[in-house]
């Protein structure tokens, strides 16, 4: 025979004030595990959400970042004409070769920060078909004319459409304003490749070629032709698996993120323990009572579990409460891969919550555990004599 929840209400509830503090550090370790996972995902969702399923990414071979990578015009021009790459129906070559440059960007506020200034042809658009102009109009070639990522307004300085941003050697006119569905590009600038080749003085090479598969295309050929071809001689991987690889940085932002919560959820365990240590001592009659009435050793020291499991589940709830404002939340972070700084938002998922639940659970029982454990093997005349 089970004792009825309501019972394990009614006790926390007239212990208010160590019901309080107990699940007032519970609910706080809640609230970091989810604002620390909603960092992790929205900062992973922006580095792997860059990716088109349809792309190639072709670097040096050695490279494993575009930074790293340098490609000769003669590999681009032998490249670009493989049948593997879609073609418009005009017949231009899906091909669209890439210089991401670094500047010092005035922050709001007075601090500069490296962003990434990707020299791109118009054709651009059609290979990162995410990327789409929400305000204002593509830049005109070789002219210093730019277009911003939509995740950098609001947090650097003369980033809306008509101001001019001073980086390099000249000054820039904000033409357009873009998106690309919260993916890194958002947290970059683009601008005619040539002028940027100039302005950096890197001479005339690309970091990298972004390729269109056509229908049907077998990627893995391609990457075999690019690399075997000695007119290329480059590698080659889709744009899913190098963003993959870029996510090092959320992967390991997730690690410390538990590594946090864990220490904290220590304490808060400790603080449950010593909560349901003190219902423990203070109920000795009442176990000794429920025990004469027939109910189990098992069935008291499940009664005690599952009051630090209400508890904790209360707690949890709180703490995603607190948590809940920063979903969306826009910020940026310094990726040490690139050595660049990337613009995203707090994403508070349904996986999250279920996890900061289950999380919230662990920490109820395991703070209940020895208390419940106690009650169970406490002697009903002991127990009674106390009355």
């Amino acid at each position: 025979m089970a004792i009825p929840l309501k019972y394990n209400v009614r006790s926390l509830l007239v212990r208010r004030v160590s019901t309080a503090m107990t699940g007032g550090g519970i609910a706080l370790v809640v609230c970091v595990f989810v604002i620390v996972m909603a960092l992790v995902a929205g900062l992973n969702s922006a580095i792997s959400d860059t990716g088109d399923p349809d792309n190639l990414i072709v670097l040096r071979k050695g490279a494993t970042t575009e930074t790293y990578s340098a490609i000769q015009l003669d590999q681009f021009d032998a490249m670009k004409f493989l049948p593997q790459i879609r073609r418009e129906p005009g017949g231009e070559v899906d091909a669209s070769p890439e210089l991401p440059v670094q500047a010092l960007m005035e922050r709001i506020g007075g601090s500069r920060d490296n962003i990434v200034v990707r020299g791109v042809l118009p054709i651009a658009l059609k290979v990162h078909p995410k990327v789409k102009i929400v305000e204002g109009r593509m830049f005109n070639p070789s002219v210093n004319e730019v277009v911003v990522g939509k995740g950098l307004q609001g947090h650097y300085a003369n980033m809306q459409l008509g101001s001019t941003l001073h980086f390099g050697r000249g000054n820039w006119k904000v033409v357009g304003i873009m998106a690309a569905d919260g993916g890194s590009f958002e947290s970059e600038v683009w601008g005619d490749i040539h002028n940027v080749q100039d302005d950096a003085q890197r001479g005339a090479y690309y970091a990298d070629v972004r390729l269109k598969l056509a229908p049907g295309a077998d990627s893995d050929a391609l990457i075999r032709r690019l690399a075997d071809d000695p007119r290329i001689n480059l590698q080659a991987e889709t744009e899913a698996d190098y963003y993959k690889d870029q996510a090092v940085v959320a992967n390991q932002m997730r690690v410390l993120g538990m590594i946090v919560a864990v220490i904290m959820a220590v304490g808060a365990i400790f603080g449950a323990m010593n909560t349901m240590y003190a219902a423990v001592s203070s109920r000795t009659t009442e176990i000794g009572t429920l025990r004469a009435l027939g109910f189990a050793p098992i069935a008291v020291m499940t009664s005690f579990l599952l009051e630090s499991l209400v508890l904790a589940l209360a707690a949890g709830v709180i703490g995603i409460l607190l948590a809940m404002p920063i979903n969306g939340l826009s910020t940026t972070f310094g990726n040490f891969v690139t050595f660049s700084t990337l613009a995203f938002s707090f994403r508070v998922t349904f996986a999250i919550v279920i996890e900061a639940m289950i999380f919230a659970g662990i920490m109820g029982m395991v703070g209940g555990w020895l208390p419940a454990r106690q009650a169970m093997k406490m002697p009903v005349v002991d127990a009674l004599r106390s009355v």
